[in-house]
């Protein structure tokens, strides 16, 4: 007897982005994988995208929302209609290669891993980004280049990811709207004892920062820096956290100071980010609960797949700070990828 492939559900959200619709849906269609479902979520646009996708597209399905739901709200309705065993999220302004669908389904046939990435290649960032995996740090940054073994990243990046619906369920919290959903996603899948991997061979060509672009700084900085913050005070244990808070005050008094002084993102939306955490302390509670309920691994595992480097680059500055902070984990006990 042969088994039939399993339906793969492909959702992609939209927002004011009709200009990339076209080149991502043909290559979408274009994959050698069947069978295949493809949802568009329009998120509100007025740009006529909705109309462009029945027009021109009438073999996706297309989920139009009153309003913009964020990547985050987007991505929910879509899962809630899919019919698909698999889902993989796709962003709106990225060019697939024909067999990215395949190469992730290979990975997923380990019931360990939840979730899979693909080799996302981003307009603008350097070759030698390419040679190593990133990683998170211990506050939730992103940092470059720390796995040497490509199949190896610690979060799923949201451009082009793919998972088992039953495992996952409703990837986001809607009140996330964007960024650091992807990092939330994988972390909390992490909680749970589940891998995440990348598929090098699953090819995907991505502009990048198409959507926020069009966004005003003070808005891309509050989701930016009040997700990053709450996936640490969701997902971190108690203790971790009260290790750590040295390092979250520094950073938090540095990244204003920088952004008053420097321009370097908008003051009001890092001041926003800190106040609704503050004022949202009681959902944050609940939410830990549920968060904290699922979780079958300790930090010194979670902890074990981060760098405690807190730069990217390699100058004076950088090193110092990078080696105060490694010195730091050592003595707080906080263990680390070396």
């Amino acid at each position: 007897m042969t088994t039939s492939p399993p339906l793969v559900s492909v959702i992609i959200v939209n927002y004011n982005g009709m200009t990339l619709l076209d080149e991502c849906l043909k290559s979408v269609f274009a994959t050698d994988y069947r069978p295949l479902e493809v949802l568009l979520v329009d998120n509100g646009s007025t740009d006529g995208s909705a109309a462009f996708v029945r027009s021109h597209f009438p073999e996706a399905r297309l989920l139009a929302q009153e309003r913009n739901l964020g990547f985050a709200g987007g991505n929910n309705r879509g899962v809630e209609a899919a019919t698909g065993e698999y889902v993989a999220l796709l962003n709106n302004d990225t060019r697939v290669e024909p067999g990215w669908v395949k190469a992730l389904l290979r990975l997923l046939e380990d019931p360990g891993v939840a979730i899979v990435t693909s080799r996302v290649v981003t307009v603008g960032v350097p070759d030698r980004y390419y040679t190593k995996n990133g990683s998170l740090n211990f506050l939730g940054y992103n940092i470059m280049r720390v796995f040497n073994d490509l199949s190896l990243v610690f979060f799923a990046g949201g451009a082009s990811l793919m998972f088992r619906r039953q495992i996952v369920g409703k990837p986001f919290l809607d009140e996330y709207f964007l960024y650091q959903e992807d990092v939330y996603l994988s972390w909390r899948m992490r909680l749970a004892g589940y891998k995440i991997r990348m598929a090098q061979d699953s090819s995907v060509f991505h502009l990048g920062s198409v959507t926020a672009s069009l966004q005003a700084s003070a808005f891309v900085t509050f989701y930016q820096e009040r997700n990053r913050l709450l996936n640490c005070l969701l997902l971190y244990e108690v203790s971790t956290l009260l290790r750590l808070l040295p390092l979250f005050v520094a950073d938090g008094v540095v990244k204003l100071a920088l952004s008053v002084f420097a321009g370097r993102k908008s003051p009001l939306g890092i001041v926003r980010a800190y106040v609704w955490c503050l004022t949202h302390a009681g959902w944050i509670l609940s939410q830990r609960h549920v968060h904290q309920a699922v979780r079958t691994v300790s930090d010194r595992e979670i902890l074990s797949w981060m760098s405690p480097r807190l730069l990217d680059h390699e100058r004076p500055l950088g090193s110092a700070m990078n080696g105060f902070a490694k010195l730091y984990a050592r003595l707080m006990r906080l263990p680390f990828y070396a």
